[in-house]
């Protein structure tokens, strides 16, 4: 798996990256966040509003294919509804429109891995839901 530190680039191109990336399968993706703190984060989760200030994507990881998809030549996005607790740990994602033949697991995997710094309302940080894309394409 490929990890992109993100902490001097740009907002706009930090949040290109979380709606453009593709990333590669992890067995561990809930390693660091136990299930009750995942369950507790996704429950507490708000809508990012005006009065929220959004996280920021620092760290992303890049997803290889599945086998199937390359000899298929299946290419699109798989759209996520994602959790981003307090410390801004992806604890959750599940699979808004997915492209199927192992990406869209592929996907979930990957942005379990993303790092942001945490979303913040009042000074203080917050979980919240968001809505991610990742870009599966084979290029030339």
């Amino acid at each position: 798996m490929k990890r992109i530190m993100l902490a001097k680039v740009p907002l706009l191109i930090c949040l290109g990256l979380m709606t453009g990336v593709a990333f590669a399968q992890s067995k561990s993706a809930l390693a660091k966040a136990t299930a009750p703190e995942a369950q507790q984060a996704a429950a507490s989760a708000v809508e990012v509003t005006d009065e929220i200030t959004p996280p920021r994507l620092r760290e992303v990881a890049t997803p290889e294919y599945t086998p199937e998809a390359k000899k298929l030549k299946i290419e699109g996005q798989v759209t996520l509804q994602i959790v981003i607790n307090k410390k801004g740990e992806v604890v959750d994602a599940k699979v808004v429109k997915g492209i199927g033949h192992g990406l869209d697991e592929n996907a979930v995997a990957a942005v379990k891995e993303w790092r942001y710094s945490p979303a913040e309302k009042d000074g203080e940080p917050i979980a919240v839901k968001l809505e991610v894309t990742v870009d599966f394409y084979l290029g030339m």
